[in-house]
């Protein structure tokens, strides 16, 4: 028969279950915690990048694009019509100064040429006769101004002889007023003489002068013909690379076309483009920083285009070295413009989040967590941001993208 379960033993089994069951809501209480902070959102230092908000001097200045051109490129036209004969050189070949590219058909430029020597010697032989001609005729009229002059001499004698007999009673009045007027006129007829001489001078000078001039210009136009009959010889202006040439023979080419176009491919320029909000900002003589991939170069700008194309101005930057190793022909690069410098200025390494002055919320490292804070910056250099509110000295700040938790306001830092 059933033995009767004792008071005592009934306490103790219960006492046992109340146990267990304590146990078993501890251990699901602690299985939640555990849970809970295991996915918590949190991040590893070790992911992201720190940027620590310190004192110091910012460059300001706006970023621009740009593309890395030789320093040096030379576009050779063709400087009259004519064909291509032959072709020396091809694309990419090293050139020395004077090598010959290729070869114009120069035969109907040559008989030009041998038309304008001719048309000039005819213009000097004429120059010539002309000369003579005028100074045959300025030689007859001195000789005739001589021959007068000393007519004039007589006359002046036969009319002093006839004073003199009047004074004595050998001649009457009538002879000496014949002599009177024949010295007159002979006196006029000289005067008149002499001035015509002097207008033939001048005359002469002026004709000799248009001759002169007339034949100036066709040797002008033959020395002009012979340099372009040179430059149709067509070679290198100096030691390049022939980056193109016109390599279809026996095709016809337009005077001004062109035939090829060389550069200095060992030392370089950077062509830079910006918006033309930012025109005041790029000026002449503004020093620039030129950014290919980790490496910097420095240099200073040059000329800027005035004018505005699709809402973008052109400008162009001298590099300090303009032979470094990383510059390409081509290349796209980034161009930092610097037209302000700021001494003591709290700063901020520059990175990708930073898209122009303004607010921005930056995650902030406090006391094992990553605080969203919201932060206003300034203007920013080609390293650092100015910051005007929000971070203090000795912040560090998380620089790299943070976009996946735009949604949270606080993480963890595990």
């Amino acid at each position: 028969m059933d033995k009767e379960i004792s008071a005592d033993v009934k306490k103790r089994r219960q006492r046992i279950r109340i146990m267990k069951l304590s146990g078993i809501v501890c251990g699901v209480i602690v299985f939640f915690v555990v849970l809970i902070k295991t996915f918590q959102a949190g991040i590893s230092l070790e992911e992201v990048e720190l940027g620590t908000v310190e004192r110091g001097e910012i460059a300001v200045s706006v970023s621009a694009s740009g593309k890395v051109a030789p320093l040096s490129e030379e576009i050779i036209t063709s400087p009259i019509s004519s064909k291509i004969l032959e072709v020396y050189k091809k694309t990419g070949e090293k050139l020395h100064k004077n090598d010959s590219i290729l070869k114009l058909d120069l035969a109907e430029a040559n008989v030009g040429m041998e038309n304008q020597l001719d048309e000039l010697e005819m213009k000097r032989s004429k120059l010539e006769q002309l000369k003579i001609t005028l100074e045959s005729q300025l030689s007859e009229m001195k000789m005739s101004i001589d021959i007068d002059e000393m007519r004039l001499e007589r006359m002046k004698v036969l009319l002093l002889n006839e004073r003199y007999l009047d004074s004595i009673g050998a001649s009457t009045p009538d002879k000496i007023k014949q002599a009177e007027l024949d010295y007159k006129v002979q006196e006029m007829n000289l005067a008149q003489l002499k001035l015509k001489y002097e207008n033939q001078k001048k005359t002469s000078a002026a004709d000799i002068r248009v001759q002169e001039l007339d034949y100036n210009i066709a040797r002008k136009n033959i020395s002009l013909r012979t340099k372009t009959m040179k430059e149709a010889q067509v070679r290198s202006p100096q030691d390049a690379t022939l980056i193109w040439v016109n390599d279809q023979v026996g095709a016809s080419v337009p005077a001004g076309s062109q035939l090829a176009i060389v550069a200095n491919l060992e030392h370089f320029k950077v062509e830079g483009e910006i918006t033309d909000g930012y025109a005041d900002k790029v000026m002449p003589g503004n020093k620039a920083i030129v950014r290919i991939g980790k490496d910097e170069l420095t240099g200073t700008v040059g000329n800027v285009v005035p004018s505005v194309n699709d809402g973008m101005i052109d400008f162009m930057v001298f590099l300090d070295d303009n032979s470094h190793k990383r510059l390409r022909s081509g290349l796209k690069v980034d161009v930092f413009v610097v037209n302000e410098v700021r001494d003591e200025t709290l700063r901020l390494e520059r990175r990708s989040f930073y898209n122009g002055a303004g607010d921005y919320d930056l995650w902030v490292i406090e006391d094992g967590k990553a605080v969203k804070r919201s932060v206003k910056l300034g203007e920013g250099s080609y390293d650092y941001v100015e910051v005007l509110e929000g971070l203090e000295p000795g912040d560090q700040v998380i620089i790299s993208d943070m976009n996946k938790y735009r949604s949270k306001d606080n993480l963890k830092v595990k």
